[in-house]
């Protein structure tokens, strides 16, 4: 839902449940509520007109991804990405586009630990 709303831009519940979550099964008061919680969390700002809350996002869509992907990593992977790359190895799913982007950041983060170590 973050994401939606971070690449959709402002959006009322209404138009979420029609957007997003009738094609994902979501019922209209599973959006209200979701919206609600992130608001609360300070992930979306919201703004009242003729008695409807517009919700926005409060960061930029790489920022809402670099976030959730963040969260995931710490949380469901206990820090480390060593699970997630295996997956995508092991299911054979990187193009080699995404290989080479995966080696420069592996240059650019062996760089960095090399200038650490001076």
């Amino acid at each position: 839902m973050l994401r939606f709303v971070s690449e959709h831009g402002a959006t009322t519940a209404g138009e979420a449940a029609t957007l997003y979550g009738e094609p994902n099964g979501l019922a209209r008061s599973t959006i209200e509520t979701v919206l609600t919680r992130l608001f609360k969390k300070g992930y979306l700002s919201r703004t009242q007109a003729g008695g409807v809350f517009r919700y926005g996002a409060t960061m930029e869509p790489q920022e809402v991804m670099g976030g959730l992907v963040e969260q995931f990593v710490e949380k469901t992977l206990g820090g480390s990405l060593t699970p997630f790359v295996n997956y995508f190895v092991r299911q054979n799913q990187l193009s080699e586009s995404e290989v080479a982007e995966l080696q420069q950041l592996v240059d650019k983060l062996q760089a960095r630990q090399q200038e650490g170590e001076r």
